[in-house]
């Protein structure tokens, strides 16, 4: 049974979250979104604040929290200024694939410690020109040369590029056996032959820099997560930080943009009635519509962090359901929140046109919005989501 209830310590972590939000991110979101600017001092704050190890064991000066508390605390900063949540976000995915290989790999040990101890920030390049988010598989190169390995091509929207400390990429090894197919590369910034390329200009989430990589680099043996060639066997511990990473910030989004509208439906006043816009009955069933959905996406992602954590084997459909849910929901909400307050909603000095622009990104990142019903789609007949080869089942014909 799942248990909505949040323990003492689930819940400091998510006040803790969201008095850094209130008081740090919320007032400089706007400045960051205008100029496109990344958030380098919400990122000091995060780290003072001791949030930017939050998936990282204690034993490395992490805290060690639960995806739950985690992806609340994602929501909380994505309300605020929903550029730095996905930067967040896509840092502690990095953080805690090295976290599942950092007992026995020293590089991956020293940068968690750098993280926790220096601020370090981590950016994850899963994306491809060619592939777009389909993580399986990467069309990037990792060939071993001696005691390294070669990694050879490019990696599109990877947030923070430019500002990351390191970037954690993953690439083909080679190998056609599927658990071998991938090797993870652990890579610091201004290494030879890593060349970021500022591509990042875009509608929403405009100070996320999710810049473009260039790699023609080698790297030692020891930088590559669970050897070469031994990426995927780890990958199962960061996806479902990425995946519940890019819900909870939509949930975050959704949420800023219901109460933006909550707060106008209260205050503005009909002009010929003195009476607030609250005070019709159809402006009630649109903020009715707003909370039902907020509170569903909630419901998601608890429900979604709560089986990563207790079935992971069964994790992955629900994960998708999660990142499908609270994406339309963000698209949604905010949408209705600018139905209802009109012109005031539409202007630039308010942030509701914001929260709507950034609505959008969730539903392109990562796996898409149809890519994501596919696999749902595919879970829901019981057949592999990773494949597109569908047969009918053999036996006896039904009706």
């Amino acid at each position: 049974m799942v248990d909505l209830a949040l323990s003492s310590d689930q819940q400091d972590i998510v006040d803790q979250a969201r008095a850094v939000a209130r008081r740090c991110l919320a007032p400089r979101a706007a400045e960051h979104d205008r100029d496109a600017g990344f958030p380098t001092r919400n990122f000091t704050d995060l780290h003072d604040a001791e949030l930017l190890g939050l998936l990282i064991p204690t034993q490395y000066g992490g805290t060690g929290a639960d995806l739950t508390s985690w992806g609340l605390a994602v929501a909380e900063l994505a309300e605020a200024c929903g550029s730095t949540a996905l930067i967040f976000a896509m840092h502690s995915g990095a953080a805690r694939l090295l976290a599942a290989d950092a007992a026995t790999n020293p590089v991956a040990e020293r940068v968690l410690k750098e993280v926790t101890s220096e601020g370090k920030l981590l950016s994850w390049g899963f994306s491809e020109p060619g592939t777009g988010g389909n993580i399986l598989n990467p069309q990037l190169r990792a060939a071993p040369d001696g005691d390294t390995v070669h990694l050879a091509g490019t990696k599109a929207f990877c947030t923070g590029a430019g500002h990351a400390d390191y970037y954690l990429i993953n690439a083909h090894s080679g190998e056609a056996e599927f658990r071998r197919s991938q090797t993870m590369a652990v890579i610091p910034a201004g290494h030879d032959g890593l060349t970021v390329e500022q591509t990042w200009d875009a509608m929403g989430m405009r100070a996320n820099s999710a810049n473009t990589l260039l790699l023609d680099c080698r790297v030692p043996a020891a930088n590559c997560v669970g050897g070469p060639g031994g990426g995927m066997t780890r990958l199962t511990h960061a996806l479902p930080a990425l995946i519940l990473g890019l819900a909870s910030a939509s949930l975050g989004i959704a949420r800023a943009a219901q109460n933006f509208a909550n707060d106008h439906v209260l205050r503005r006043k009909l002009a010929p009635t003195g009476r607030p816009l609250a005070a019709f009955q159809g402006v009630r069933l649109h903020v009715a519509d707003m909370a039902t959905t907020v509170h569903t996406a909630r419901l998601s992602l608890l429900h979604g962090a709560w089986t990563a954590e207790n079935d992971p084997l069964e994790a992955l459909p629900a994960l998708n359901m999660t990142k499908y849910i609270c994406n339309k929901a963000a698209i949604t909400v905010a949408d209705t929140a600018m139905q209802v307050t009109g012109g005031h909603g539409f202007l630039r000095a308010n942030p509701l046109e914001r929260h709507y622009r950034d609505a959008r990104a969730g539903a392109v990142m990562g796996a898409n919005l149809d890519a994501l019903r596919d696999m749902i789609g595919k879970a829901a007949l019981g057949l592999d989501p990773r494949s597109d080869t569908i047969t009918a089942p053999t036996g006896e014909n039904r009706p």
